[in-house]
């Protein structure tokens, strides 16, 4: 697998007997320890094998043909375009599908690292491409000096490499990421491919079933829903990772001079094929976190110490809509239990993962409770008619709150083609705004672009919000 070393998700357990559901956080590693991939890297790179190189764009077609269950759905427009010429670059066992269909494979992609996966190694294929990190089974399968090595582009992994092959160079380091179909893109376009069809990729299950095949290797792989679009995808955490990196990796090729068609009715198609007037704000918040320029700037940090300094909190303090979770990360610092919460579980920097982190709807009652809260850079995201929703929700968490507004326009919302702050509001109009919840502002500064209250909700007879 080529997605991140280890992540935490929220899995959701229902008991019949309760109101609410269980929310549980899990720890999600790659199934390849760091020293097999270095053995395995090491192993396969002495081997007298091509490597992948940069190649001169040509016009030739990349059929990319992933496992999914909707691949089941395209078999003739697969079959036109081999017939056609174009090259199918097959992803693990869609390669013996394809042949069991009447389909040629020029290339089987193999990129995971578990040993298991050389059982997935087609001998009637044309060509294999290997990941250097695959277990040397795969091409001990095939003769052992058959088939062509790629590489990730992981970090320092040329560390592996013979010496003189990193100094003869003559190579690619490949990017894309999350699963080898992502990675089976940049791929192709190293080896010239500028034209992709791709089928198979819904990176979610179609009734109860994750391939269009049997694939009993992913059998207990953790899987999460997802919505997009109105609709549940129950996808295992990988293929939802792919699904998010792949809008990435399709926006970075078509900025190359690509052409992208994609198929099929899963949860990657529906997040790439998705017009933007049809987006959720959950679904614009999802897309916008997958780009580094928006992550680069996390206001929330840089507002801890005025929420130090103004609030003097002791105890759990909760951060709504936490965004990259660097303010999460400083509070914690400073010694302070944080709770994240965010409607797009994938807004965290790696480093705030190991934080508590609820995946949630500010705009629905919010299901915990705590003393203090933090909300920057939040509430003009809110559309006007939710903002009461919105506070009301966030000042019954927690009894006094921290919040940091932007009284300006946004630059990043031509990322996607939306306007991201929607509720755009001088300083008196906020200051109005927690009235009509019914709370009271104890402390308040104004600035340029920005400004910054300490409010506290009504309490009742008990003193607990």
């Amino acid at each position: 697998m080529t997605a991140p070393r280890s992540q935490i998700v929220q899995m959701t357990y229902q008991n019949p007997q309760a109101e609410k559901p269980l929310f549980i956080p899990v720890l999600v590693i790659c199934n390849t320890s760091d020293e097999d991939l270095e053995r395995n890297v090491r192993e396969n790179s002495k081997r007298d094998l091509k490597w992948v190189k940069l190649e001169e764009p040509h016009d030739r077609i990349a059929v990319m043909v992933g496992g999914g269950p909707s691949v089941t759905d395209h078999v003739d427009d697969i079959r036109a375009l081999d017939r056609k010429g174009a090259h199918i670059f097959a992803m693990n066992a869609a390669s013996e599908w394809c042949h069991e269909h009447r389909i040629s494979v020029d290339y089987q992609v193999i990129a995971d690292a578990k040993p298991e996966t050389a059982g997935l190694v087609d001998p009637w294929a044309e060509e294999y491409l290997f990941a250097s990190q695959v277990n040397p089974e795969c091409l001990r399968y095939i003769g052992g000096d058959f088939g062509t090595l790629w590489h990730l582009e992981v970090g320092n992994i040329e560390r592996w490499f013979p010496e003189k092959r990193v100094k003869r160079g003559g190579y690619a380091l490949i990017g894309g990421g999350a699963a080898v179909g992502n990675s089976a893109l940049a791929l192709a376009y190293t080896m010239g491919y500028r034209e992709f069809h791709i089928f198979g990729y819904d990176s979610s299950h179609r009734d109860g079933q994750s391939h269009a095949y049997p694939q009993d290797m992913n059998r207990f792989i953790p899987c999460v829903d997802v919505e997009w679009g109105g609709r549940t995808y129950h996808s295992s955490v990988a293929m939802k990772a792919q699904a998010e990196k792949f809008q990435i990796t399709a926006q970075a090729l078509k900025q190359e001079g690509c052409t992208l068609h994609v198929y099929g009715d899963g949860l990657l198609p529906a997040m790439y094929l998705t017009k933007p007037k049809d987006l959720t704000e959950q679904d614009k918040y999802r897309l916008l976190w997958q780009f580094d320029t928006y992550r680069q700037v996390s206001p929330g940090e840089h507002a801890v110490p005025t929420f130090l300094e103004v609030a003097k909190p002791d105890g759990l303090v909760i951060d709504f809509g936490c965004g990259t979770g660097r303010a999460g990360l400083e509070l914690s610092k400073s010694g302070h239990e944080v709770l994240l919460i965010d409607f797009a579980d994938n807004c965290r920097d790696e480093e705030a993962m190991s934080l508590p982190f609820l995946e949630w709807d500010l705009a629905r009652p919010i299901p915990a409770r705590a003393h203090w809260g933090f909300c920057s850079d939040v509430m003009e995201h809110i559309a006007q008619g939710q903002v009461n929703d919105v506070l009301a929700n966030i000042m019954e968490a927690a009894e006094t709150v921290f919040f940091q507004i932007s009284t300006r326009k946004d630059d990043c919302g031509e990322l996607i083609g939306h306007t991201l702050h929607l509720t755009v509001k001088p300083h008196a109009w906020w200051m109005e705004a927690f009235e009509w919840v019914g709370a009271s502002v104890t402390w308040s500064r104004e600035a340029e672009g920005v400004s910054q209250f300490l409010v506290k909700g009504e309490s009742n007879e008990d003193g607990n919000i």
